[in-house]
């Protein structure tokens, strides 16, 4: 196999393997950069959201109609909520089946 060049060398964070600095998979562990939220990332936080607000507004007040707008803006939020918190690039190791 031909090395790269020192400076487009990139180690894996999981393997420590050499790799080049535009990789978005390691060939030695299959490693993939991901960028946002994956989807079930994105569905667990949008779906705790849901339940998270609705669940604070009926401690606060009785059940209402109002009780549905609750929970759209509580998806939303969460929603929100995974774009935010895993919104930059990471590398997530592949499962081997």
């Amino acid at each position: 196999m031909l090395e790269p060049e020192l400076r487009a060398v990139e180690i894996c964070p999981i393997c420590r393997a050499k790799m080049r600095r535009t990789s978005e998979l390691c060939p030695q562990c299959g490693a993939e950069r991901q960028y946002g939220p994956t989807r079930i990332e994105s569905l667990i936080c949008t779906g705790l959201g849901m339940v998270a607000v609705p669940s604070l507004i009926l401690t606060l007040v009785k059940p209402s109609p109002w009780l549905a707008l609750f929970v759209v803006i509580g998806g939303l939020l969460g929603f929100f909520v995974a774009n935010v918190r895993f919104g930059g690039d990471r590398w997530i190791r592949k499962r081997h089946a």
